[in-house]
């Protein structure tokens, strides 16, 4: 009780304890008794959110995490009778279960009933979470749920780069805008709401890949009163059809724009250039995009022609460069050192004594006893392709990768998009394309920048049963020569260091 001492004081009208006199002649636990101050405000509150993307209808609607700051401040919007007269002092939420459809906020508020009497209470209010769909999700239900589309289409029979694109896409969140992915034989379908997001993920994709743009439009409806209409736009992305480890054909009138460069040539990384090296004679060149689109290359030779080799022997040759070394640096260059490497094809082993000596740009990786993988030039059949620069062609052979012998098992995974495919058509099977671009990101360090992976947290994931080229010539080697399944990874094998793996994400079906 309040000390009314050297004050001058009345008894209260209701329960005759001495107060300081106010206008109400009641002390403030009869105040707080007989008057109340909440009287006026709801206690119960609709609270609208999306079930298909869990946003709040504020408005507009908005993305809020539970018990979060952003969807206080939308609750006590909602709340009526709080306002000039009655003001909010302190708000805070109470813990219901999650899936209760229940949000529960604990209020103070404070009025002044009578002249310097100020009455302050609190109470709980209870907010009913109601499902409704978003004007976004509404439209993504009807026929016209797209303004715009991107498609990306490579004319290869392979799906190697859209694998790496997808993971590219999930490393930059490039996909946040994607209203529907389709899958087709062609390619990827992106769809979204407007046409600037489509923009923007074309741009996304030219930035990373060669690709050539083609927009177009089609209208959907005329207002003629109002003069307005609605189109559907398409940008169309064509793919750069020259992957890693092709073969490329540089015509003649090209090669002089290279300054001289080799009738065929190894291409050895595709980023926003092509970027191709010689693999007799390191001499390395940078094709930009707008180069490459006014005068295309051809491709001679693909993964799927490549031979397994048997390296006999390894002898390293000294590089001499004529004039003025090269002032720039091209990536990946470091990594390679000439040779002159002694091979046998695998498949001839026991059936003939074939031996070649072949001039390779992997000196530094091949060692005596080990397998790689190779070009034969001469049993490739080559059309439309100028037979001058092919009888100019001193090599035969172009080895592009060494085999490793890998453990069975990954502790890694990647992370995949959700994909839909068209009425009637069935879903695309890519995982060999997906075991392809696991033992690329193990083998390229600078590949692996722009790909997240997650460590798995159960059993390690085994490797594919689909392998890249060459696969089936290995085994049917390894079985002829009575290897044992069970032997040993080479010590150089590559693996991905554990610095590199994400926590904290499970990507294994419920199911």
């Amino acid at each position: 009780m309040e000390s009314t001492a050297g004050a001058a004081t009345v008894l209260c009208c209701s329960c005759g304890v001495p107060m300081v006199p106010n206008q109400s002649m009641r002390c403030a636990a009869c105040l707080k008794a007989e008057v109340s101050i909440i009287d006026g405000i709801s206690r119960q509150v609709v609270l609208p959110r999306c079930r298909n993307c869990s946003r709040y209808n504020k408005p507009p609607w908005t993305a809020c995490e539970p018990e979060s700051r952003e969807l206080l401040g939308i609750c006590l919007k909602r709340i009526r009778g709080v306002g000039k007269e009655v003001r909010l002092v302190d708000a805070a939420f109470i813990w219901t279960e999650e899936h209760s459809m229940r949000v529960r906020v604990k209020i103070t508020v404070q009025k002044e009933v009578a002249h310097g009497s100020v009455l302050q209470q609190s109470m709980v209010v209870e907010f009913q979470v109601v499902n409704q769909q978003c004007d976004e999700c509404q439209k993504s239900f009807t026929p016209h749920a797209y303004n715009a589309i991107c498609q990306v289409r490579q004319k290869v029979n392979h799906r190697r780069t859209f694998c790496y694109l997808e993971q590219l896409i999930l490393k930059n969140d490039a996909h946040a805008k994607v209203t529907n992915l389709q899958e087709s034989r062609e390619g990827l379908d992106f769809y979204f709401a407007t046409k600037s997001h489509s923009q923007r993920f074309a741009d996304f994709v030219s930035s990373h890949v060669p690709t050539k743009q083609k927009q177009s439009k089609q209208l959907i409806s005329h207002d003629a009163n109002s003069n307005t209409y609605q189109y559907k736009y398409t940008i169309m992305c064509d793919l750069c059809p020259i992957c890693v480890d092709d073969v490329v054909h540089v015509p003649k009138g090209h090669s002089n724009k290279l300054s001289g460069a080799a009738p065929l040539m190894l291409c050895h990384k595709v980023t926003n250039s092509v970027r191709l090296v010689d693999p007799t004679t390191l001499r390395s060149y940078e094709v930009p995009v707008e180069e490459y689109w006014k005068r295309p290359l051809s491709t001679v030779c693909r993964r799927e022609h490549l031979q397994e080799f048997i390296v006999l022997n390894v002898e390293p040759v000294e590089l001499t460069e004529a004039g003025t070394p090269a002032k720039h640096n091209l990536p990946g260059r470091g990594k390679m050192s000439l040779a002159d490497v002694e091979v046998a094809r695998a498949c001839d082993l026991g059936k003939n004594d074939d031996r070649t000596i072949v001039r390779s740009h992997l000196g530094g990786h091949l060692r005596p006893g080990g397998s790689v993988m190779g070009y034969d030039l001469r049993s490739v059949n080559v059309s439309g392709i100028s037979s001058e620069a092919l009888e100019d062609q001193v090599q035969d052979i172009f080895l592009v990768k060494k085999v490793y012998k890998r453990r069975a098992e990954r502790r890694w995974e990647l992370k995949r998009l959700q994909k839909t495919t068209a009425e009637g058509e069935d879903a695309i099977q890519d995982d060999a394309d997906m075991e392809a671009l696991c033992r690329d990101l193990e083998e390229d360090e600078d590949l692996r920048k722009g790909v997240n992976m997650y460590r798995t947290s159960g059993p390690p994931a085994k490797g594919s049963s689909a392998d890249a080229s060459g696969a089936e010539a290995r085994g049917a080697a390894a079985q002829e020569a009575g290897e044992d399944d069970d032997e040993e990874e080479d010590e150089d094998a590559p693996e991905v260091p554990l610095a590199e793996l994400l926590e904290g994400l499970e990507l294994r079906d419920d199911a």
